[in-house]
């Protein structure tokens, strides 16, 4: 005895379903690997922006010391050693501790350079 016209399997139904199963799997797999190449990217591109500002400053502060540009505005007094660095919130963008100027995330609790404490003034209590 056969099997009606309709429980009788199509294989090349089946091998289709297969070929645009394997193409989906690897468009996901190729959107990953596009995701983790712009990540890296970014964080390239960021790290050169950090590196040219920190160039900008230096060539500033030369070129108003020779007085071709204007003299630079003094820099703000540093708050007391132990006094911890105040910021609206946490945000994901970078921020520069204000005790050594180094960027870093703007969720964190500490400096990683110079262990400056971080309080963010919405978390306050």
């Amino acid at each position: 005895m056969s099997f009606p016209w309709y429980l009788k399997p199509d294989l090349f139904l089946h091998a289709e379903m297969l070929d645009k199963q394997e193409a989906l799997e690897s468009a996901a797999n190729s959107s990953y690997a596009t995701d983790q190449r712009q990540d890296k990217e970014i964080q390239s591109l960021k790290k050169r922006v950090t590196e040219l500002e920190n160039q900008l400053l230096a060539l500033e502060k030369i070129l108003s010391e020779h007085g071709i540009l204007p003299p630079m505005p003094p820099e703000p007094e540093a708050p007391p050693p132990d006094a911890p660095a105040r910021f609206p919130s946490r945000t994901l963008e970078t921020v520069a501790c204000p005790r050594c100027g180094r960027r870093q995330r703007g969720d964190r609790n500490f400096c990683y350079a110079c262990g400056l404490s971080f309080e963010y003034e919405n978390e306050e209590l």
